[in-house]
Order: C-alpha cells, then sequence, then structure tokens
C-alpha cells in the first residue's frame, strides 16, 4: 500500500497544495484522481501481463512522450507528432487492446 501512495503522491502530485484557498486545492486533487483512475484502467485494460506493473514515470517516458512540433498556419494549429518513435510498437498493441475492449466505453 505504501508505494501506491508514494506513486500517487510523486507520480500524480497527490501532495501539491498551490493555493490558499481550499476550493482550489480540492479541484487540483480531484483532477489528480480522475488521472490516477485513467492510469489504472488503462493498465489494467491495455497494458499485457508484463507491463502492468509500470509506475506512472515510466508509463509517461514510455508511451506518452512523443516528440512533435507545433505548426501555426493562417486559421489554423496543427500539432504534428512524430511518425516514428522508440516505443511505437508496443503503442500500438495498447491502442489495439484498447479498441477491442467495450468495457471501458
Amino acid at each position: 500500500m505504501e508505494n501506491f501512495i508514494k506513486e500517487a503522491k510523486i507520480g500524480f502530485y497527490f501532495d501539491k497544495t498551490d493555493s490558499p484557498r481550499f476550493l482550489e486545492n480540492h479541484v487540483r486533487m480531484m483532477i489528480s484522481v480522475l488521472a490516477y483512475t485513467l492510469i489504472n484502467c488503462l493498465k489494467t485494460i491495455g497494458f499485457n501481463k508484463k507491463n502492468q506493473g509500470m509506475t506512472i514515470h515510466s508509463i509517461r517516458l514510455t508511451f506518452l512522450k512523443v516528440a512533435g512540433k507545433l505548426v501555426q498556419t493562417g486559421r489554423r494549429a496543427y500539432l504534428k507528432l512524430s511518425t516514428y518513435h522508440v516505443y511505437q510498437t508496443e503503442s500500438y498493441r495498447v491502442f489495439e487492446r484498447l479498441r477491442r475492449s467495450r468495457q471501458w466505453i
């Protein structure tokens, strides 16, 4: 249980209270709880057994940090992501598992 609490505090910044007002801190905590729940659902449904024990830090480095650049034209802004990254095949496997699973909708 201590490891879950440590991951929540370090990975999702549960211990941050930037504002002196209770409401802002409460909203920040609820957003962190929502992110924690979404990542746990992702680990349960999308990851294989070997990767289900990953921490949020390793998930960020492996699956969420993809190189990209913001290109602005006269009327629109586009986010162009890299067409290849190191963990691309693993990312596509996770997306395929999520697509096949209908229980998370």
